[in-house]
């Protein structure tokens, strides 16, 4: 294991992709009592020992160490029908505390083969076209490199495989390191063979964001937990000494938002309070968009929750509270991304005030 030290912005999901773990793991090791909250200068312990398997009902997942770089290897499920898609995700961290070189004859970077009794039945590169040139790549300490692929369950002769088990072997392309690779099994099963989902446990109903009221800030225009772009602190506030202000230059976009780990099948419930400031004798012209973004456990966007919540107008002396909810998160969701962006019209000169920010699961 080996010392991380949080900073501003880090989120618990974003420091696992980063160094390759998962945030149960840094839960477990770290003895987090809520993964939805970290605090800048806080000390962790990421792992860099071998990482155990997903567990039942999630997709197959294992691990490797070479040379001072971690293998990753997941599927999105562990058991498949004929005419599902295996979704692989391959990753590769620097867990050193050195730069790591690595020469590639062609552009090619990976290869993922699927293996029945040690048999070769699909390749990932057979159907992929390369640049023949050599390159290098230089990984830092703590940076990461993540493939996707999609199986479609057919060999290499376009037929189906067999209902049998199968083995993902992941490998880098390298030149130094093509013979280390990292593998994991999944299940092909008949129909009438797959198991119910899970049921799911309650979801707790506390707000799930850190620093819900935007009371941390680095200094004026830079918030602390929060990400934000043209963004200020103001006074102005609903409840507490601070609030965000978006558009500190009205003429240009400004975000304000908050990555937060979440899980699929969900249905979250979003409340904010808001309000427009009307600077004198000028003009308001713009638009202010809340939306949630989903992201995989590879850290990969896959899609936005829709409809995205645009409130028709914002009332300019005094704060108002607006709430609306996700619909159900779809299959694959790993953390959410809240996020408040204001688009200014021709000739705007107003923002807009953001405070007490709730985010709750329903169900």
């Amino acid at each position: 294991m080996f010392t991380y030290t949080v900073k501003p912005g880090d989120t618990l999901a974003e420091i696992a992709a980063r160094f390759g773990t998962t945030v149960q793991q840094l839960v477990a090791v770290n003895n987090i009592a809520n993964p939805n909250y970290i605090r800048v200068g806080q000390k962790l312990m990421i792992p860099t020992g071998v990482v155990t398997p997903g567990q039942p009902g999630e997709g197959a997942y294992d691990t490797r160490i070479v040379d001072g770089l971690r293998y990753e290897l997941r599927t999105d499920r562990r058991r498949y029908r004929r005419g599902d898609r295996v979704l692989i995700t391959f990753r590769k961290c620097n867990i050193s505390g050195r730069n790591i070189n690595l020469y590639y004859s062609t552009g090619q970077r990976f290869d993922i083969v699927a293996l029945r009794n040690g048999r070769e039945v699909w390749r990932w590169s057979d159907d992929q076209f390369f640049t023949q040139v050599e390159s290098r790549v230089v990984l830092q300490p703590g940076e990461c490199q993540t493939f996707n692929a999609t199986w479609d369950l057919r060999n290499k002769q376009g037929n189906y495989v067999a209902f049998d088990d199968f083995t993902l072997r992941a490998f880098n392309m390298a030149r130094e390191l093509r013979n280390f690779s990292v593998d994991t099994v999944i299940q092909v099963v008949r129909p009438g063979e797959m198991p119910p989902p899970p049921a799911q446990v309650p979801c707790p109903k506390t707000n799930m964001l850190r620093d819900p009221g935007i009371e941390q800030w680095a200094d004026r225009y830079t918030p602390i937990v929060w990400s934000g772009t043209n963004v200020f602190r103001t006074r102005a506030a609903h409840s507490g000494n601070y609030a965000a202000e978006l558009g500190a230059d009205p003429d240009r976009n400004a975000t304000l938002s908050q990555r937060l780990y979440a899980e699929p099948g969900r249905i979250y419930q979003i409340t904010f309070w808001g309000m427009e400031h009307v600077r004198p004798g000028r003009t308001g012209n713009f638009i202010l968009e809340v939306e949630i973004l989903v992201y995989n456990s590879a850290g990969r966007y896959i899609g936005r929750v829709d409809p995205t919540f645009s409130p028709r107008s914002l009332p300019n002396t005094t704060y108002q509270e607006y709430s609306f909810s996700t619909g159900v998160l779809p299959r694959g969701t790993d953390q959410v991304e809240l996020r408040f962006v204001f688009r200014p019209g021709t000739g705007n000169d107003n923002s807009v005030r953001i405070d007490d920010v709730v985010m709750t699961c329903v169900r």
